[in-house]
């Protein structure tokens, strides 16, 4: 099936080209037991029909449906019928949880939802009528509401028009050149912006087949993740940076010494700081399944642009994974129909190239604002320039242009400042996650009390280091990096730092926790009152 990358979602659901060709295929484990389910897109469209003609029968067109089911056919189904009968979507994590039907029930409030599509319903029959929805929306109506994870404040719903998604599914197949003879593989969570636009959508809009695999079963095996690109040929995947440090760690060589990875050519990496040291490290692990570095993709997005802002494309030069660990990593050039500057916010105007500052975003791709909130609508996506009547979006975070391609240092919000120096907190996570060895989860953040300067305080979760010898060490790898001697290391039990939904350290979470002194720490060095920084 190959639709043309200005063809909306919509659009290419009603296609009946190519219909025996897959669309999707769903993997699942019983035990060690791998069972898959394939939809062609005859399959598909008479699935998502039938799905839209009951989401039509209970609510009306431009309602709000929160699309909650678990990752899997369901969610995939559901999402689909809501654009196919007019409705808003708004993708959310199942409520499998006591902390997740809270967040559902918030969505519902906030969204005013007329239905909630969530655990026990599954696609229906083939339809024995047609739904209303054959024809391509406008690009102004609303598609969907993509809430942010909430990593620095409350998650707020970006408006998605389907003006937008098309645009930024224009620039995803114009910078890794997709066609209908690739192929994804993907774990991502759905309700978020990576597993929706990455996984599902973008390959749905160029007939590429996706092999779609739940979170859990990456997170507990993470070599189911390389056997499904190996076995099912698949030219294109990604994900988070600590996946690959997961599947480079947790992936026995004895379980995948029969792994081909050479048609691997675009291997994602954004949605969180990209670890040159990560790369080098997955690279040289697979290099004898064929995996070639060249496939490495670092790129930037968010959901205010839908999913993808900057990446390197297919034929650009390799990411050189010899240079210093430090150094921040290429994130590409701007996709198709998108611009980016680097700002000083206090100044209002474009820094020099190579200077680091806040990052702007403006192009076809952007949200139309957040969901009834004015306000920070205005805020974020009412940047202004001199000489430029364009709406820029004030992104949050922080990096510099050489040579037309986008380096990102971090959160505008998460960068630690001790007599003029900054520091990233991601800088300072990472530097701990090399020193223990192991994977470990952290969190670096300022604390204030409002009178003098603000304390930094790291917080460590790992299952062996625990004693003062552990914290010494921890205190002087940072010093050594960073001329900074935080003020307070703790060693925590599992379950310390905050996690949002996608995965991604909540460090305003996991900093109001430790004021408030619910955190099970372990051990804790603090810096004496008289010692310099």
């Amino acid at each position: 099936m190959s639709v043309e990358p200005a063809h909306c979602i919509v659009a290419a659901l009603l296609s009946e080209r190519d219909d025996d060709a897959d669309a999707f295929e769903f993997v699942r484990w019983r035990g060690e037991e791998e069972n898959a389910e394939t939809w062609s897109h005859r399959d598909l469209r008479a699935i998502v029909r039938a799905e839209a003609v009951r989401i039509a029968g209970r609510t009306r067109s431009g309602d709000r449906v929160i699309v909650a089911h678990p990752p899997g056919p369901a969610f995939v189904a559901g999402f689909l019928a809501c654009l196919l009968s007019g409705r808003i979507a708004v993708p959310a994590a199942a409520p499998t949880t006591a902390a997740a039907r809270a967040a559902v029930e918030r969505l519902a409030t906030s969204t005013d939802a007329t239905l909630v599509l969530t655990r026990g319903e599954s696609p229906a029959e083939a339809p024995d009528r047609e739904d209303m929805g054959t024809h391509a929306p406008d690009d102004n109506a609303i598609a969907y509401l993509q809430f942010t994870s909430g990593s620095t404040q409350a998650p707020r719903g970006a408006v998605i028009t389907h003006g937008a998604l098309r645009a930024n599914i224009a620039a995803i197949g114009d910078a890794w050149s997709l066609t209908g003879a690739d192929r994804g593989v993907f774990w991502l969570p759905p309700f978020h912006d990576m597993g929706l636009v990455g996984a599902i959508l973008a390959p749905l809009a160029f007939g590429a087949p996706s092999t779609l695999m739940h979170p859990a079963a990456f997170l507990q095996r993470p070599a189911r993740w390389l056997h499904l690109m190996s076995s099912r040929r698949a030219s294109f995947s990604g994900g988070p940076n600590f996946a690959y440090d997961l599947a480079t760690d947790r992936a026995a060589r004895a379980d995948t010494a029969d792994l081909d990875l050479s048609s691997w050519r675009v291997a994602v990496n954004g949605a969180e700081p990209v670890r040159r040291r990560t790369l080098r490290r997955f690279a040289e692990r697979f290099a004898d399944n064929g995996f070639r570095a060249e496939a490495f993709a670092p790129g930037y997005g968010l959901a205010e642009s839908v999913l993808f802002v900057s990446a390197r494309r297919a034929d650009d030069p390799a990411v050189d994974l010899d240079a210093d660990d430090a150094a921040p990593v290429d994130c590409g050039v701007p996709g198709r129909g998108s611009a980016i500057r680097i700002v000083d916010e206090a100044r209002g105007t474009p820094v020099p190239e190579g200077t680091e500052g806040a990052i702007w975003v403006t192009g076809a791709s952007l949200a139309a604002g957040y969901w009834k909130a004015p306000d920070a609508s205005a805020a974020h996506f009412g940047g202004q320039l001199d000489g430029d009547d364009r709406r820029w979006l004030r992104t949050g975070d922080v990096g510099f242009v050489r040579d037309g391609r986008l380096y990102i240092s971090g959160r505008a919000k998460d960068v630690l400042i001790r007599g003029g120096r900054k520091v990233h907190a991601a800088d300072i996570e990472a530097k701990i996650a090399n020193v223990l060895g192991r994977r470990a989860a952290c969190a670096a953040f300022a604390v204030s009390d409002g009178v003098g300067e603000e304390d930094i305080v790291v917080l460590v979760e790992h299952a062996s280091a625990q004693s003062d010898a552990d914290l010494h060490r921890l205190r002087d790898a940072v010093a050594a990096a960073f001329d900074l001697t935080p003020d307070v290391i703790a060693l925590c039990a599992p379950g310390a730092v905050r996690l949002t939904t996608s995965g991604k350290t909540a460090r305003a979470a996991t900093r109001d926790a430790w004021r408030a002194g619910a955190l099970p720490v372990r051990a804790v060095w603090r810096r004496p009152v008289s010692a310099a920084a």
